[in-house]
């Protein structure tokens, strides 16, 4: 299980790096703004997708593809215009930090030196089937 909650983090760190379009944002995002069920969908074969949702507490899941049994979850904090994602694993966490913005209803993520991975916000009942 170990394995496979480290192969989704490495999953989703390749996906952010998939983007190269700039974007910026001079207004501070909140907290608020990133509150809610988000999609990615790659043009990749088997239709990939990830679902993150972010709840009022501080906490968040992340399915990649409908087919996992097991979603990850961990908490999150935001700082200005990073967003830090700490994945709770067996015995262990692991944070990855992204830069972020968010404009209407498209949250992108960037890796450093990167264009954005953009999620479109959907409803909160696209990822409850798999919680």
């Amino acid at each position: 299980m170990k394995r496979l909650s480290y192969f989704l983090m490495v999953i989703l760190m390749a996906l952010v790096s998939l983007g190269f379009a700039a974007c910026s944002d001079d207004d501070e995002p909140k907290v608020a703004d990133i509150v809610g069920t988000w999609s990615y969908v790659a043009d990749l074969p088997g239709d990939f997708a990830i679902l993150l949702q972010f709840t009022k507490g501080g906490k968040f899941h992340e399915v990649i593809n409908s087919t996992l049994v097991s979603p990850s979850h961990g908490t999150y904090t935001v700082s200005g215009h990073k967003l830090y994602l700490t994945y709770i694993l067996e015995n262990d966490t692991a944070t990855v930090e992204y830069d972020y913005s968010v404009q209407g209803d498209k949250l992108m993520l960037y890796v450093e030196g990167q264009g954005p991975t953009t999620f479109t916000r959907v409803s909160d009942s696209v990822i409850e089937p798999y919680l």
